[in-house]
């Protein structure tokens, strides 16, 4: 992808927060020494130019969207902590299979569970920061609602006008919409980042096969079964051919 062209493109366009609405337009682009595109330029509602990183920007069709700091977390260790994991399971099976060395298994063994420690940490710490946003997003729709409440007993009693009315109720409804949308959205980064701390890593077919296989101790067992059914079946035919 021509990174330049896609950017000159989205100059002047409209840049949204999933749930939280506009933020801003696209106002240009920093480079580096390089000439290489780092950063996004954009003017918010209050004219206010803030930069962001190029990683944090997401276009999806004719839309522009800036990931929050969440999203990016999210994004990560959707990565990083399922590919941790895999690996480490693989190095335990090179390990068994002698092609390892203990040595190197045991050096190799401690830094991926401090990665995975990490990441852990970091994945629950991304679940209470989530927690703490989704409960702002519910105190400001009951805001909004005890605000619409009171506007609407003014409007009924006649102290506030039509036309004030209906522009103070769509300012309303539209910040509680998005107060909405952005709580559900968090409530479904929760539920992604809690499955990434449950999942396991995935079973190789080879490993799978090696699991199932009876062990030697389940072979002899099944063999000692097996005399003893034909030993039974042997002495009934006697006991029938005497009678």
């Amino acid at each position: 992808m021509n990174v330049d062209f896609d950017a000159s493109k989205l100059i002047g366009k409209t840049v949204k927060i999933r749930g939280e609405g506009e933020v801003g337009v696209i106002v240009s682009f920093i480079m580096d020494t390089s000439g290489q595109i780092k950063e996004v330029l954009i003017e918010g509602k209050q004219g206010i130019l803030e930069k962001h990183p190029m990683e944090m920007l997401q276009i999806k069709g004719d839309e522009v969207f800036l990931s929050s700091s969440i999203e990016k977390k999210l994004e990560v260790l959707s990565e990083r902590l399922p590919t941790t994991r895999k690996k480490r399971k693989v190095l335990e099976r090179l390990s068994k299979e002698k092609i390892v060395p203990q040595a190197i298994f045991e050096s190799l063994i401690k830094k991926f569970d401090k990665m995975l420690k990490e990441m852990k940490d970091t994945a629950k710490s991304l679940v209470e920061e989530i927690e703490e946003q989704a409960k702002v997003k519910e105190d400001q729709i009951k805001t909004f609602q005890m605000a619409r409440a009171f506007l609407e007993i003014e409007h009924a009693i006649g102290t506030v006008d039509e036309e004030t009315y209906k522009r103070s109720i769509v300012a309303l409804l539209k910040g509680m919409k998005n107060a909405q949308q952005r709580r559900l959205e968090l409530l479904r980064i929760k539920e992604k980042v809690t499955q990434i701390l449950q999942e396991e890593p995935e079973v190789s077919p080879e490993e799978k096969q090696e699991e199932e296989a009876p062990t030697v101790e389940q072979k002899g067992q099944e063999s000692q079964e097996k005399e003893s059914k034909e030993e039974e079946s042997k002495a009934i035919a006697v006991r029938i051919t005497q009678e």
